[in-house]
């Protein structure tokens, strides 16, 4: 048997197991898009074993040097599984790009168009326009059953819906023909549905921003995460462009849940959220820094907060009986860092009655409250708190209560400050009523 027999026989063999791989990061993939308010269709495959040995007979006839083993030629095909993205906006690739680049690790990625060999008829219209993405699942990112997927190189495919429905008539009819090579007439009117499917994009655009026009209405709730998502978009294209990349745009779904629960799912309850929220680069997610600031110094926010996130989670986790010890520990740590963040949000608006919501580091090294080393250990216990609360880190109980002291000693030093200040004011206002008191 030769090596490419061979090759097909052990491919069959293990046809479920690429089936499968498939199937865990379509899931991975249209949950997150899902969660990120990008609508689309998710599918995916394996390789179909005919259409591969085709594949695989033609490289081997192109290669200077015939394939010597299975183990090149696993090497050397990407695609045994797929899973493709049919986006119903056009518009929604940088989106789902940003999406793709922190749920998968990319090797490669190409976009079309881009002619890979010359065509037989003299087109008009530019052809396929897509993205394609050579990648693999993050382990960490799968459960522990899931784990040996990790290995599986995976071409992902993004497009709209129009423009996958027409690929793949053309596709079939031009690069595999079965019944002989398609004629002009055929190819012309090919090139023909292509123009409608370009047009068809570029109404698909012009739709969803009139959708998003609409979404402008301060009074309209937001009626699902899609919408919400438009209208957070919308916001930091406008209004906030100093992010270099495409911003991560996070769970917008669970955000949008907490919204609900608090009756803020409106865009004249958002915007004053939005204004106070200093959108930064850093680990957080959009609707993460959003969360922030809605629960900043509230317990019972807090609360619930952890509560949506706990019931979203999927997995080995959410079955698992919860670690009292650890539990006691997140308590530890949480219950002052609420506290301390309640009393810097109020002298913070104090000294500035516009301020509103989660603290700003700047504000309090202006006001003077903490020590410099203070302020250096309050940066790094507010990225902890953020890698805690949003499912970030997993830190250790031990780290919990180490941090937990760090958050008391700073609470000590904030009330003992205050104390001296309103201390120092008192006796300053004493004097100068006490100067000024007329003589007898």
């Amino acid at each position: 048997m030769d090596i490419i027999s061979q090759f097909m026989e052990n491919y069959k063999k293990k046809i479920s197991f690429y089936e499968t791989a498939g199937h865990v990061a379509e899931d991975m993939l249209r949950d997150a898009l899902h969660s990120s308010g990008i609508r689309a269709i998710v599918t995916s495959r394996a390789k179909s074993p005919v259409r591969l040995k085709n594949k695989v007979a033609q490289r081997n006839e192109k290669r200077e040097q015939p394939y010597r083993s299975m183990t090149e030629i696993y090497s050397d095909i990407a695609d045994l599984s797929g899973v493709r993205v049919s986006l119903y906006f056009p518009g929604d690739r940088a989106k789902a790009d940003q999406v793709i680049n922190n749920l998968f690790t990319i090797s490669e990625t190409k976009k079309f168009p881009g002619q890979s060999r010359q065509p037989s008829y003299n087109k008009r219209f530019s052809g396929y326009w897509a993205t394609h993405y050579r990648a693999s699942m993050k382990e960490e990112l799968l459960e522990k059953k899931q784990k040996k997927y990790a290995s599986v190189r995976l071409e992902i495919q993004v497009a709209s819906v129009l423009m996958h429905a027409w690929s793949e008539v053309e596709h079939d009819l031009v690069y595999k023909p079965m019944q002989g090579t398609l004629s002009d007439e055929e190819l012309a009117i090919l090139d023909e549905l292509n123009g409608l499917v370009l047009a068809g994009e570029i109404a698909l655009e012009r739709l969803q921003s009139a959708g998003n026009a609409r979404l402008q209405s301060k009074n309209a709730a937001f009626g699902s995460q899609y919408d919400l998502a438009a209208y957070l978009y919308d916001y930091l294209s406008t209004r906030y462009k100093r992010f270099d990349i495409e911003p991560k745009m996070g769970n917008v779904e669970q955000l949008l849940r907490l919204m609900n629960r608090l009756k803020l799912d409106s865009a004249r309850e958002l915007d004053p959220i939005l204004k106070a929220t200093r959108l930064v680069d850093d680990r957080r997610t959009i609707a993460q820094q959003l969360t922030d600031q809605i629960i900043c110094g509230n317990e019972k926010r807090y609360a619930l907060y952890l509560e949506l996130r706990a019931a979203s989670e999927k997995g080995d986790a959410s079955s698992q009986k919860p670690d009292k010890r650890r539990m006691e520990a997140v308590e530890y740590f949480l219950r002052p860092w609420i506290s301390l963040e309640a009393v810097l949000m109020k002298l913070t608006s104090r000294n500035n009655p516009r301020a509103r919501g989660t603290f700003n580091l700047n504000s309090i090294k202006r006001l003077k409250l903490l020590k410099k080393d203070s302020l250096e250990k309050l940066q790094t216990l507010r990225a902890f708190r953020n890698g805690l609360v949003h499912g970030i880190d997993n830190p250790s109980p031990a780290s919990l209560i180490k941090m937990g002291e760090a958050v008391r000693e700073i609470l000590s030093e904030l009330n003992e400050t205050q104390a001296n200040q309103e201390n120092q004011a008192f006796m300053a206002s004493r004097t100068a009523t006490s100067s000024s008191s007329p003589i007898t």
